[in-house]
């Protein structure tokens, strides 16, 4: 009979885990654990932005006009000018958007601002004093006249919109987000700041890098008009390609 002797070795190779920004992670059976966004001062480089994976498609509830849930999503807006909620829609068209929703397109959230407001306030957190829609963030720089019927028809100074929508992307890739606005603008994509072009200021441009992954993503843009002309256009470049006004559906 043999004596037979056994050894097992048992080696744990612990290794430090670097990040740039990084918009998700990528898709599979189990996704990972939301990663928490780290200041660009602490990054070596350039970064992109770094927030939590989206939704795997087999479990996604839809998407409502830019509110991503797990859950039970919100209704969407209707185009009546007094909805459910109190809050009054815009009637027609102005230099921004119009009444009706567009199921491609954007959710705008309408704000009275005092006057001499040089930053943009917490919007996420404030009461929308109205509702308007759009296809695309594309307004040239232009004298604000007409105000938004069916909310305040005479305001063409001193508001903001917080603008939302699900921004869907069918291929992992690096992408370069640019916002042009006057006065001031943020960019954020689930929650995470990706351009900041904030304060008052005449028409001014940012950019900003992001790597995105494959699924449903929110994408966020704040604006405020204090005084003057307005002007808000949103453009997006998929790594090797070329610049356009940015759609809700990056292929």
């Amino acid at each position: 009979m043999q004596n037979l002797s056994f050894s097992l070795g048992l080696f744990v190779v612990l290794g430090t885990a670097g990040c740039s920004f990084e918009v998700g992670a990528k898709a599979g059976p189990k996704a990972p654990a939301p990663v928490v966004a780290q200041p660009a001062s602490s990054a070596p480089t350039a970064p992109t932005a770094v927030v939590g994976a989206p939704t795997p498609a087999s479990t996604r509830a839809p998407v409502a006009f830019g509110r991503v849930s797990n859950t039970s999503p919100a209704p969407a807006p209707t185009t009546d000018s007094k909805p459910s909620s109190g809050v009054p829609v815009l009637i027609g068209t102005n230099a921004f958007g119009q009444g009706t929703p567009d199921a491609s397109g954007w959710k705008g959230s309408f704000f009275l601002l005092p006057p001499a407001t040089q930053k943009l306030p917490a919007l996420a957190t404030s009461q929308p004093n109205g509702l308007l829609f759009a296809k695309e963030l594309n307004v040239v720089l232009k004298p604000m006249t007409g105000g938004f019927p069916g909310i305040d028809a005479t305001r063409n100074e001193d508001f903001a919109i917080r603008w939302e929508a699900p921004l869907i992307v069918d291929s992992e890739a690096d992408y370069t987000f640019r916002i042009l606005s006057d006065d001031g603008s943020n960019l954020l994509i689930d929650n995470t700041l990706i351009v900041e072009n904030d304060s008052q200021h005449t028409i001014r441009e940012k950019s900003g890098p992001v790597h995105l992954v494959k699924g449903t993503h929110l994408i966020t843009v704040d604006y405020f008009q204090a005084t003057g002309p307005v002007a808000l256009q949103l453009f997006c470049k998929k790594a090797g390609g070329a610049e356009t006004i940015c759609p809700t559906r990056l292929p």
